[in-house]
């Protein structure tokens, strides 16, 4: 039986204030066209302010360990679409959302109410869904009113690719343990064509996460992957102003 470790009353204290006070400031890292280094994307990135001492990942992990879970993304994603007017014209803002958090109604309601821009869902869930059809219903409610649907992760394990299989997002994005090291790797090599091809195939973007070298860029583009995101390419920092 697995035993899940107790969030510190602290944590707990701080997690309460950062929704209380709103205490996220978010960062974007670009996505680029690999070929031309053109932005074509911009994923916003939860940062919570200094006084916080909260590292992204554990405060997310804290927070849903003390059922705050949905509450922290919904504020995270709130905080991100406040700068939707800033993306630079024909690149798009995407957010991060579990699952659990995009079948929030309030959730819902929040992106559905900035629909008329070009924005994107990320599903970064890592455990199974058990109700894919109500999932489903819930992405092509906000794919008709024009919001991407991304699935993060992919080749990370079964529930990214369930993703895939079930949701058929407009985007797909390459995980990090994929893209790290594939120009010296034959068998990343090998999955990452393969992806790139049934990216083609079912219409999707493909974007490689985690481009930290020229040879890794090289490597991709030669492989068909024409998207990318990484240190290579920018790091998570302001909007650019216009």
């Amino acid at each position: 039986m697995t035993t899940q470790t107790a969030t510190s009353p602290a944590t707990i204290e701080i997690l309460h204030a950062v929704l209380r006070t709103e205490a996220i400031e978010p960062m974007f890292q670009p996505v680029l066209r690999l070929t031309d280094g053109a932005v074509v994307a911009y994923e916003a990135l939860a940062r919570f302010h200094k006084d916080t001492c909260l590292n992204p990942d554990i405060a997310f992990a804290a927070a849903n360990e003390a059922g705050l879970g949905v509450r922290l993304e919904l504020l995270a994603m709130r905080r991100a679409l406040a700068s939707v007017d800033e993306v630079p014209a024909g690149a798009y803002l995407s957010t991060n959302l579990s699952v659990e958090a995009i079948l929030d109604p309030r959730v819902q309601e929040t992106l559905l109410a900035h629909a008329h821009r070009r924005i994107a869902v990320e599903l970064t869930e890592h455990t199974q869904v058990f109700d894919y059809p109500g999932l489903v219903a819930v992405t092509e409610r906000l794919r008709s009113a024009g919001i991407l649907i991304a699935v993060d992760d992919a080749g990370a394990g079964f529930a990214s690719l369930s993703h895939i299989l079930q949701l058929r997002p407009d985007i797909i994005k390459l995980d990090i343990t994929l893209t790290s090291g594939i120009d010296t790797d034959p068998v990343r090599m090998a999955l990452a064509r393969c992806l790139a091809g049934f990216a083609s195939d079912i219409g999707a973007m493909l974007v490689a996460e985690g481009i930290e070298t020229s040879a890794e860029r090289d490597k991709l583009v030669d492989l068909g992957i024409q998207l990318g995101q990484g240190y290579l390419l920018g790091r998570p920092a302001p909007l650019p102003r216009n």
